[in-house]
């Protein structure tokens, strides 16, 4: 892993689909969804107009993820448990639905059966129908100290994410981890951009940023 020198005060925003996971979360539920009941297709476009949010959430309703069988990225949780270490605040900000994304933070916490769910009004309202954060403490800790995610109103990508979270922190006052184009407005708001699985075209498209490539794609 290439070393470089972080600031621990600047929390670290981690991606879900292709950055944590080798996998998309859409792709996976809409396949799902669809092997089981095909007919769903001609819901769709309805869907679909309706905004990105609102189909993730539909999918939500009829397909449930297991967080324990996702395939996993080792790099990124390499580097994640490192900057837990050295005192960052950690923080899944990710497009897939918040169900999807609670489950996934949840499988990283040390004492599963302990979970505390507790309310956070700093969330922006990303979780309309009940905001929520995981609470971190000795007991109940957990490798990430909050979440961020797309609800049926909102969905939280590229500029949307860049957006909210220069709300939350403020430009340049965040490390974005992710590994798509469409990243690219997170990157150009973040302190530090993280490439996590990119191709040589995402490396290329941000050779003007403060970026560490963790991983490329083969």
């Amino acid at each position: 892993m290439e070393q470089i020198r972080v600031n621990d005060k600047i929390p670290l925003i981690v991606d879900l689909d292709h950055t944590l996971i080798d996998t998309d979360l859409l792709y996976k539920s809409s396949v799902a969804v669809l092997k089981k009941s095909p007919w769903l297709i001609l819901l769709y476009p309805f869907w679909f107009a309706k905004g990105k949010g609102y189909l993730k959430a539909q999918l939500v309703k009829r397909f449930s993820i297991d967080a324990q069988t996702l395939p996993y990225i080792q790099d990124t949780i390499d580097y994640i448990v490192e900057r837990k270490k050295q005192g960052s605040e950690i923080i899944l900000a990710t497009a897939s639905h918040k169900d999807y994304a609670f489950e996934v933070v949840k499988h990283f916490q040390t004492h599963k059966n302990n979970e505390t769910v507790i309310n956070n009004k700093q969330n922006f309202d990303l979780f309309s129908d009940k905001s929520q954060t995981l609470k971190n403490n000795p007991t109940n800790s957990s490798l990430f100290d909050d979440v961020m995610a797309s609800n049926s109103d909102f969905n939280l990508s590229s500029h949307n994410k860049a957006q909210k979270l220069i709300e939350r922190f403020g430009k340049k006052q965040f490390d974005y981890m992710g590994d798509h184009m469409r990243d690219l407005p997170v990157w150009e708001a973040s302190n530090l951009s993280i490439l996590v699985n990119v191709s040589d075209k995402v490396i290329k498209k941000t050779q003007h940023l403060n970026t560490l490539i963790l991983s490329r794609k083969n």
